[in-house]
């Protein structure tokens, strides 16, 4: 089965918004360009501002993302002898791929120390990042992959250990990347939610109103943020992998609905105005039911009287769930069509999307190391005048514009790390 192009494209859009919002000029833009609950200049957090930005819904449309392809990627492995067995080693070994790679992008970059050792360090430790989680060829023999495993590992190990030495770099379980943290655990209970109700939308349902309930009764209290604040928790275990499942069980639903579509290959030809007719008669329930989301997010956010992502509400995740429904459906009319497939911004944000894991961390732990050993790092700020922040943006978006054009070219060549 082929894979589903807009699915990648609307990953790649917000793995873009991740990097991109994370090296915009600070405290000088508009508040909007900015986590509503960090207003410029000073980006203290306030929680009592109520509002969500561009920013503020990129992760979100990332875990509907992830929900989406749960089972778009395994469904066509259920008619298997030793799927159950399969599926449940399949998803623990990839839990913890990506919850230890939370961890290793993070304590494998020394890019912000000013010694171009740590910048060579850097790089080093990408090179072990690459091959521990390079997806190999069917054709490599069991040995050859447990060589080039083992020399990751050692890498690794090395980077860490020189890190420790040279730059003072304690390697601790509280130093991890936050996203992909939430992330690894959205998954290990996403698919697992999926696989036990794959049979019955009914108890997925059930499970749904289950977690609205749990955030009713848990978010007012603020217990999420108590429980973040132990550090003895928060290292295993963050309450808004639970809030944020809201998001992502539904889109396993969606998931489902558009696997069957595209067996059937009715997912297909929907890009030009003569065509949005059969695009609504084929996809009116779905269209239906982001509106319904939308209204009931709405409806949330007067009973809780303020939306935001920090702290979660229940309408933030209802109107953000209902936002990347209503983004995919756009991209799936405007975008699939060949002619469109084959465009070039298209087959950035599709290659990209379709590496997420390299898209992610190849800007700070690639590009930067490279520009600052290299000396383009010099061109690099001088594209951002001082006085002049909005040049500041632009000069942001086409460098993790081409950060994303180099992912995709890899992408081009079966070269995928595996998410």
């Amino acid at each position: 089965m082929r894979r589903y192009i807009p699915l990648d494209i609307l990953r790649g859009i917000s793995i873009f918004g991740m990097v991109f919002s994370a090296i915009i000029p600070y405290g000088v833009l508009p508040y909007w360009m900015y986590h509503i609950q960090t207003p410029p200049p000073s980006h203290q957090f306030d929680p009592s501002i109520s509002g969500i930005s561009w920013v503020d819904m990129v992760f979100p449309i990332f875990i509907f993302c992830m929900g989406v392809a749960i089972p778009i990627a395994n469904r066509k492995k259920m008619d298997g002898v030793n799927f159950k067995r399969d599926f449940l080693i399949g998803t623990f070994k990839r839990f913890l791929m990506l919850w230890l790679f939370s961890y290793l992008y993070v304590i494998t970059n020394f890019s912000n120390i000013n010694d171009w050792r740590a910048q060579l360090l850097t790089l080093f430790g990408f090179f072990g990042l690459f091959i521990l989680y390079l997806i190999l060829p069917k054709k490599s023999g069991a040995k050859q992959g447990l060589i080039i495993r083992v020399l990751s590992i050692f890498i690794i190990g090395v980077t860490v250990a020189l890190g420790y030495f040279i730059f003072d770099r304690v390697v601790t379980v509280h130093r991890s990347g936050i996203i992909i943290f939430l992330l690894a655990f959205l998954y290990l209970f996403g698919a697992l939610i999926w696989f036990y109700t794959k049979s019955s939308l009914k108890s997925r349902f059930i499970v749904w109103i289950g977690l609205i309930v749990l955030a009713a009764v848990t978010m007012p209290f603020e217990i999420q943020q108590y429980l973040y604040s132990l550090k003895e928790i928060r290292w295993f275990f963050n309450l808004e992998s639970l809030y944020f499942l809201i998001i992502l069980v539904p889109a396993t639903v969606l998931g489902d609905r558009l696997y069957d579509k595209l067996t059937r290959g009715s997912v297909n030809e929907m890009g030009n105005l003569g065509r949005i007719k059969m695009w609504y008669v084929n996809n009116r329930v779905e269209l239906l039911s982001a509106f319904v989301l939308m209204l009931i997010g709405i409806i949330f956010y007067f009973i809780e009287g303020s939306i935001s992502k920090s702290p979660c509400t229940i309408s933030f995740c209802l109107v953000s769930l209902s936002i990347s429904m209503f983004l995919l459906f756009l991209i799936d009319i405007v975008v699939y069509k060949e002619s469109h497939v084959n465009n070039w911004i298209v087959k950035i944000f599709s290659g990209a999307g379709s590496n997420p894991l390299l898209s992610y961390v190849a800007f700070g732990n690639l590009v930067i190391p490279f520009f600052k050993l290299t000396g383009f790092i010099y061109i690099y700020n001088a594209l951002y005048p001082s006085d002049m922040p909005w040049i500041g943006v632009l000069r942001a978006a086409l460098f993790v514009l081409l950060t994303m054009k180099l992912v995709s070219i890899l992408s081009d060549k079966k070269v995928f790390w595996r998410a």
